[in-house]
């Protein structure tokens, strides 16, 4: 009778263990679907974020551009901008090349050295002061509507026209 019994319990603690393994393994899968779903949309929120901050510097530019004079060119140099710097962007380079002259449109946007995806990847830089692999983008340009893609494989993509200006995102997920 005590060998059936001691079989017995050696059962149910084999089944106590198989339970308590099952129930781990699910909270982790549950954990793990939660934490890969919010790595995508943390790339989502990049490009976003990326969207966000395009605006912005188009603004900035055009306001310069305006402030200026509706020069032909700008010269771009982020680091020296502060509070109450005005012009000095104009009369420092730091980089000391000319890589931050952009051309202007004759409505004050930014307009591409080449009408090519290079093109494309050298205005994003001057823009953005930021390299494109940080984003893992991929660089098109379409010649028929004179548009530069950025576009990465999880997040949508980024569109700018130099024409008129205009930056859309599209988010891949809707």
């Amino acid at each position: 009778m005590r060998k059936q019994q001691k079989s017995e319990n050696d059962l149910l603690k084999t089944y106590a263990r198989i339970i308590t393994l099952t129930l781990v393994l699910v909270v982790m899968a549950v954990i793990s679907t939660k934490h890969f779903s919010s790595v995508d949309s943390i790339g989502t929120k990049s490009l976003e974020l990326e969207h966000s901050r395009m605006l912005y510097v188009l603004a900035m530019v055009k306001s310069q551009w305006l402030n200026q004079g509706r020069p032909d060119s700008l010269k771009l140099n982020w680091e020296d901008i502060t509070v109450g710097s005005g012009n000095k962007q104009l009369e420092t380079d730091s980089l000391g090349t000319s890589s931050n002259i952009i051309k202007m449109s004759k409505q004050g946007w930014p307009q591409l050295n080449e009408p090519s995806s290079k093109g494309c990847k050298e205005l994003w830089q001057q823009l953005m002061a930021s390299d494109l692999h940080d984003l893992k983008a991929a660089v098109s340009y379409q010649n028929e509507t004179e548009i530069c893609r950025f576009s990465t494989e999880q997040s949508g993509s980024i569109s700018y026209q130099g024409i008129s200006g205009r930056v859309i995102f599209i988010d891949s997920k809707s």
